[in-house]
Formats: structure tokens, sequence, C-alpha cells
């Protein structure tokens, strides 16, 4: 994906006769190998991806997200000019657009301008001739506003799992037709034993909280690694046999 140095604040100033096309950012899309999920996300999103947990490098913070692929710059969803999933993470959706920073307050609508979408055509304009937003470019901005508020559930569900040590780490274990074994590790899901085990009282407050029905989602979204399997193998590179995942309990 582009870099900060692209990105820049929306303004009718700087932006008054842009256009963007309304589809997606295949581009930028298809060096990513996960997508952060909000927490309202979980239960489409583990109908087309294996959604687990994964360490901030920077912070060491859980951050809940989609696998897209094996690959930490490959995303196996993209093929030719199209996205072979039902469900699009809004983290996907929203680009060019992202909320920047001020004062380290999230505040801002901010543009990738070196994103494929500017200027392509058919395009929505961002403003109107009276330097007033589009519909396109409200659409957008509430967009955003609404995963900003979803990272905040996000944040709330990970910390929750995480004190009732229901987090443990896992190990994709992939076979190729050629004998070759690979074992990919990095990706955090729900430990089955200690959610058996959780004292009545934990789980009612997981219940009453909306997060036991995420890790659920969770737990059984780890059957869409066969899609990431079925993914692989069209696009005819060494075929993967079989693929399963250890957890560390």
């Amino acid at each position: 994906m582009s870099g900060e140095a692209s990105i820049a604040a929306v303004s009718h100033a700087r932006h008054g006769g842009v256009s963007i096309s309304t589809g997606i950012d295949l581009a930028a899309a298809a060096a990513l190998g996960h997508v952060p999920l909000g927490l309202g996300e979980v239960p489409l999103a583990g109908c087309d991806y294996p959604v687990v947990l994964i360490k901030d490098g920077a912070t060491g913070a859980f951050r809940l997200v989609a696998l897209l692929g094996y690959a930490p710059d490959r995303n196996l969803y993209v093929i030719g000019e199209s996205w072979a999933a039902t469900y699009l993470p809004l983290n996907v959706l929203r680009l060019p657009f992202c909320l920047g920073t001020l004062n380290g307050e999230a505040v801002e609508l901010c543009i990738d301008e070196a994103s494929s979408l500017l200027g392509r055509a058919p395009g929505a304009a961002l403003f109107e001739a009276d330097g007033t937003e589009t519909p396109f470019l409200a659409g957008r901005r509430a967009l955003i506003e609404q995963m900003r508020a979803d990272a905040e559930a996000t944040a709330q569900f990970v910390s929750a799992i995480a004190a009732e040590r229901l987090i443990t780490p896992m190990t994709l274990n992939l076979h190729y037709a050629d004998q070759h074994q690979q074992d990919i590790q990095g990706a955090y899901t729900i430990d089955p034993l200690a959610l058996e085990t959780l004292a009545d009282a934990a789980v009612l407050r997981l219940h009453r909280n909306g997060h036991l029905a995420a890790i659920h989602a969770m737990i059984h979204s780890l059957g869409q690694l066969n899609r990431l399997d079925q993914l692989h193998n069209a696009r005819g590179e060494r075929q993967i046999t079989r693929s399963g995942f250890q957890l560390h309990l």
C-alpha cells in the first residue's frame, strides 16, 4: 500500500476537482495478507475468511483480523479484477480514505493521493461546485466514523477475552503435493478448553456484552482455511494437498 507521504487531509481547496472510482482499490488490497476487522464484522467475515488475532508489531497488542492469504503481502481473494468473497471487509471498502490524526487524536478524514482509484472514470466527485461535500464523500465519512466506533467495541472485546485467558497461539500447517511442509506462526485464536471450563458468571458476562457470539464465530471461521487452500491452488502454483492448525494450549 502507499506510504504516509501520500496521505493528505481531504479539503475542497486540494481535492475540489478530484474524482474517485467507486470500485475496490484492488491494487492496494492485493498486497494485504490480512485486514483488520471491527467486532461488528465478525459474523459476516467469518463466512468467508479465517478470523484470528495477531499481535501488533509496534505495541504487542492483539488485533482482530481476517486472514487473506498465507503470506504477509499476498491477498488470495484478489483474482484479476474481482474479489472472490461475498463479504468485503470495511477496511478494504473504505480505501482510499482513512482517519488521520491531529495532536494524537483521530479527527481528520484523509485520502491516499497515490491510490489507483483517483482520477479513474467513471468516478464520483468529492465536492459540489459550491464547496459542500457530495453524498459520496459524506457516505465515506460516515463509514469511517462507523469504523471508529466499532474499533472501540473491538478493543473491549479483545480486552475481555484476554482477561478470561481465552487466547491461545496457533500454528498453521500446510502440506504440499511435493511432500514439503510449511508451518506458519504468528496467529492466535480462542482456546476451546478454556472456553469450556469458563465459570458460569464469566460466560454470562461475555454473552451480555455481545462477546460470546463473536467468540463462536471466530472458532467456526477456521473452517475457511480450506477456502484459502482452494484459492492458492487455483493460481496453479505448488499445490496444497492438506492444511490444518495446531493450538498451543
